[in-house]
């Protein structure tokens, strides 16, 4: 991380199929609430709010499946987590990251 960013969330989450279907913080900085809306797509919403403009966010699946995962900025507190295998939505556990640029 450089002087120019900061670090404002970072997490370790845990998704699964369940019973119930959902997901667990492992280990949590900066996000309030993360949900299960179907299999493969999360939404992760941030203590406060943050400029669209200035976040970094980097995802990354933690299990050795292979397949693919990305982040799209929603608003100024809620981030959407997309995650796929051989082109199907599917649950996976993974790490996120969101930085802050500085002004």
């Amino acid at each position: 991380m450089s002087d120019k960013t900061e670090l404002v969330a970072a997490a370790q989450i845990n998704a699964f199929l369940g019973p119930p279907a959902g997901i667990e913080f492992n280990s949590n900085l900066g996000f309030e609430t993360g949900t299960r809306s179907s299999p493969g797509v999360y939404v992760l919403e941030m203590e406060h709010k943050h400029s669209v403009k200035k976040l970094v966010v980097n995802v990354t699946r933690s299990n050795t499946a292979s397949g693919t995962i990305g982040a799209l900025v929603l608003d100024e507190k809620h981030i959407q987590i997309n995650s796929f295998e051989d082109d199907v939505a599917t649950d996976s556990p993974f790490f996120i990251t969101v930085e802050r640029v500085r002004d």
